[in-house]
């Protein structure tokens, strides 16, 4: 199997016989450790890599899409229930220790899986009931990630108690030009009510070899396929029906807020015009969003 990590063969032997030839001609430390290329088998390199293509290795802004259906799995079935279009604006701030700070901003539109449109209310094929549509607002989230890439969730009186459990990413070769990460983790949330509800998240994450391998790049475009299976949302009121919701959406990390879908910057100019108006004003708490428009 050819392996991102190490020099072409080719590479090698003329590097040996530069050494054979002459001692003089051999690079200097400083050279050499320029050339290096990171290595996910090595730890330090693969919290790197992990961090370049799901956020970044510096301060600066990320852009990142999802699109797809939620699809209710009940009775050995999959039934479409509805999709999501989701664009995010994110600040990534460095801290000594290594952990950085995160600021969040999901702009997330629930709408029809067939026409693409925002829906409003939806008619549960399930039940057969007509619900409001649920969601969160568009309110900046302030998160911390360790320097083991571990989100860190304090808790907090009144509020819902999370469990959060992240499996180890496992790096594999994405056809030829392609590192890909797959990343995992589970979370048990309990409601001050006291119920319990889970979600399970597994996304895919591939970008270029040569850039995510690079130790002088901080961040990269990427590919995502993001895939999750959750308890029934509140909303939906599936009552004790057993089975679940799932996500199968699929995106990518861009580089700039321009880049992010046209039909989701066409639903934020109507639904929240201040968004597209100044989104770093918004994403910075500078501009709050009339809770009425949501």
């Amino acid at each position: 199997m050819f392996d991102l990590t190490r020099p072409h063969r080719r590479d090698a032997l003329k590097l040996g016989l530069g050494i054979a030839a002459s001692a003089a001609a051999m690079p200097l430390p400083s050279a050499q450790a320029a050339t290096r290329r990171l290595d996910p088998a090595n730890p330090a390199d693969a919290r790197l890599i992990y961090r370049k293509l799901r956020y970044r290795t510096d301060d600066g802004l990320l852009f990142s899409w999802i699109k797809g259906p939620y699809m209710a799995s009940i009775s050995g079935d999959l039934v479409p229930m509805y999709a999501l279009n989701l664009g995010a604006i994110q600040r990534v701030t460095q801290n000594a220790d290594g952990s950085f700070n995160l600021i969040d901003l999901e702009i997330s539109f629930r709408v029809d899986a067939q026409t693409g449109e925002r829906l409003k209310t939806l008619r549960n094929p399930i039940t057969g009931e007509t619900v409001p549509v649920g969601g969160r607002g568009p309110i900046p989230t302030h998160l911390k990630v360790s320097a083991d890439n571990e989100f860190v969730i304090p808790e907090l009186p009144g509020q819902p108690r999370y469990e959060h459990e992240h499996v180890p990413v496992s790096f594999f070769p994405l056809g030829r030009t392609e590192l890909a990460i797959r990343d995992r983790s589970h979370a048990r949330v309990t409601a001050p009510d006291g119920s319990v509800s889970f979600l399970n998240e597994v996304s895919t994450i591939a970008g270029p070899s040569e850039l995510v391998l690079d130790p002088t790049t901080t961040t990269v475009n990427a590919r995502v396929q993001s895939n999750d299976v959750r308890s029934w949302p509140a909303w939906l009121n599936m009552g004790d029906r057993p089975g679940s919701l799932a996500l199968f959406a699929n995106g990518g990390k861009v580089s700039r807020f321009a880049d992010l879908p046209d039909d989701w910057h066409a639903m934020l100019k109507i639904y929240y015009p201040q968004i597209a108006a100044d989104p770093i004003a918004v994403l910075d708490g500078k501009v709050k969003i009339d809770a009425s428009s949501w």
